[in-house]
């Protein structure tokens, strides 16, 4: 059996061979044994202040995953990175989007340092676990927002078809009139992927084909506009071009929503 003597040493000198501390106007910059995607070290920063030593990252992580599409300011995004970051004793300020921790002793530093790294680690696998949280979260709020706001007009269900010689094509969302029988039955696809706005497509074209255009709709409802360039300019502008109702949520969710009655009429 190997000797675990040996197995530590060698995992004592792998760890410290690969941390640096090096002195920065501010304070004092730290490199991990550990890499991000783009293949560099995992560093922070220690800062000495009035009320210790602050442990924070340079505030580039969170603007890369905003600019990536995934929220952190609101909801569930905002509740799981607070979440994360709390357990390694630290937090991010909305303001300046740096992540830091409360002042500390020189005598804390050291395991303070390990939690606080645990923390980055871990919100950067919020990167690559988040995409499916965010088609989630993007499908609750539309489902709710649509609740809220027209409920009193429609019978609203989820997955569901339009007819049953639809039933190949069911929609996230349908929307079915309650006190009027000549508006539009809406099929609602809920789009952040190609996939998503492929359904909503198949479903229009099938409902022009059996020329029930006059009785029922397909809608894309898509996230927001940055979501086109992932399905794609030319498919996006050709389903436009026939025919093909799409609305945008993120930023305008009330009005997004609250559309659906005109193209019901």
């Amino acid at each position: 059996m190997t000797d675990p003597h040996v197995v530590l040493d060698a995992l004592h000198r792998s760890f410290s061979d690969a941390i640096s501390v090096r002195p920065v106007p501010s304070g004092l910059a730290i490199n991990s044994p550990f890499y991000d995607s783009s293949g560099d070290h995992v560093a922070f920063y220690a800062r000495q202040t009035d009320e210790g030593l602050i442990l924070e990252d340079d505030g580039s992580f969170l603007p890369h995953l905003m600019a990536s599409g995934i929220d952190i300011q609101t909801g569930q995004r905002r509740q799981i990175l607070d979440t994360m970051l709390s357990d390694a004793g630290a937090y991010w300020d909305p303001d300046t989007f740096e992540i830091k921790t409360q002042g500390l002793s020189e005598a804390d530093i050291g395991l303070a340092s390990v939690r606080f790294l645990s923390g980055l680690l871990r919100i950067r696998a919020l990167e690559l676990v988040t995409r499916e949280t965010v088609r989630s979260t993007f499908k609750d709020d539309a489902v709710a927002a649509i609740q809220e706001h027209l409920s009193k007009h429609f019978s609203i269900s989820e997955r569901s078809s339009l007819a049953p010689d639809l039933s190949d094509y069911p929609a996230d969302v349908v929307l079915i009139p309650r006190d009027n029988a000549n508006l539009r039955r809406l099929g609602v696809f809920l789009v952040n992927s190609s996939t998503q706005f492929l359904e909503a497509e198949l479903l229009h074209t099938e409902i022009e084909r059996v020329q029930m255009q006059d009785t029922l709709s397909a809608v894309a409802l898509i996230e927001d506009a940055k979501k086109i360039s992932v399905i794609g300019d030319k498919r996006y502008q050709r389903a436009v071009n026939r025919g093909l109702s799409t609305r945008f949520f993120r930023g305008d969710e009330r009005q997004a929503v609250q559309s659906f009655q005109k193209l019901a009429a």
